[in-house]
């Protein structure tokens, strides 16, 4: 697929490929960054930006590695101007074609997203933060943990189209699958244990607000845009959600990766596995075929309770950040409120509920 081979976040050896680069050589303006936003110091970042964006030969001349590092290294400063209250393209009017085009040259956004962030983000020394307060390492860090666990989870939700949850390979598949959606939970409750809901909602959240280029809105580097909404459509939401949510998964596949946004608009329109299981479950099987079935469905089921679990410690964490008391803004830094969150979770478990009850012991 025209793109996938250099912009992909399974392999870790193409992740730190990206981390490595810095094609604008931002490397020391980006250490004080954290300063220049502790002071406010709009016109610091903008003559940064300024000095930073590439010509249209340089971006032609840009590997696609290079322009993924390119991307996210300008998104700092486009984050961090518009964070304090400046349309970063009133202050750097060129800004915006060099975003279209190395949006172009990747077939992602014209500006940063959560990959660009976190999995494509230097560990260490190099690390590009808005705030340089550890509770953003932590988080920052939690994400690049778990994306790759939840793309080999897309993967292997993508091998289970076509097949039947009534063979054998089905059911190890879908227990694969559930295993690698464990990693979103688990950096969850590594990301309510360590970040505060206050440090979220005033400290970082400001940086993730959208920006309008060339008159569409593009979000900021949220991470309600990793893959588990991609999981969430194959899993079940493609034909058991609400139109509010496969509304919103539109947008986030936007945000994703290319071959991400096709996967997800071909899955919207196709059976989900829930339904697949269940319809295997109901159907006339062989003995053998059957015990299939029910361990296709034993699978989902696992899978289904790692999304409940994720599902109910995200709303835990969106609860706190987006109370009244302490909230900077009613809707999340992906563009939903927080009864959206709970609409997800109850749906979740509705389809978990069914498949558990459908299941033999």
């Amino acid at each position: 697929m025209r793109g996938r081979a250099d912009i992909d976040v399974t392999s870790e050896e193409r992740n730190e490929k990206v981390r490595r680069l810095d094609p604008l050589r931002l490397d020391e303006d980006l250490r004080a960054l954290p300063k220049m936003n502790e002071t406010a110091d709009v016109a610091a970042l903008a003559r940064v930006l300024g000095g930073a964006v590439p010509s249209d030969e340089s971006v032609a001349g840009f590997t696609p590695a290079e322009c993924l590092a390119a991307m996210r290294d300008l998104g700092m400063y486009l984050g961090s101007i518009k964070r304090h209250g400046v349309s970063p393209f009133d202050v750097v009017p060129g800004a915006a074609r060099s975003l279209e085009l190395l949006g172009q040259r990747t077939r992602m956004i014209p500006r940063d997203t959560v990959y660009h962030y976190t999995c494509w983000n230097p560990v260490g020394e190099r690390e590009r933060l808005y705030t340089g307060h550890q509770m953003e390492r932590c988080l920052i860090d939690a994400i690049r943990t778990c994306v790759p666990d939840l793309a080999y989870a897309v993967e292997v939700g993508r091998s289970l189209q076509g097949e039947d949850p009534a063979d054998s390979s089905y059911s190890d598949k879908i227990f694969s699958l559930a295993s690698y959606i464990a990693a979103a939970d688990r950096a969850m409750g590594d990301v309510i244990a360590q970040v505060t809901p206050e440090f979220f909602a005033q400290v970082l959240r400001p940086f993730f607000e959208e920006v309008d280029i060339a008159g569409h809105t593009y979000m900021g580097p949220a991470a309600a845009h990793i893959p588990i909404f991609l999981v969430d459509v194959l899993l079940w939401a493609s034909d058991r959600s609400s139109g509010e949510y496969l509304k919103f998964c539109q947008e986030f596949a936007s945000h994703t990766l290319p071959h991400w946004q096709e996967w997800c608009s071909e899955w919207m329109r196709t059976p989900s596995v829930t339904s697949r299981v269940t319809a295997a479950l109901d159907g006339f099987r062989s003995p053998a075929e059957a015990a299939n079935a029910e361990s296709s469905a034993r699978g989902l089921r696992q899978a289904l309770r790692s999304l409940i679990s994720f599902r109910g410690k995200h709303l835990v964490m969106a609860r706190r950040a987006y109370h009244e008391e302490i909230r900077l803004y009613e809707m999340g830094s992906g563009g939903a409120r927080v009864e959206l969150l709970e609409e997800i979770l109850a749906l979740t478990r509705q389809n978990g509920a069914m498949i558990t009850a459908a299941t033999p012991r």
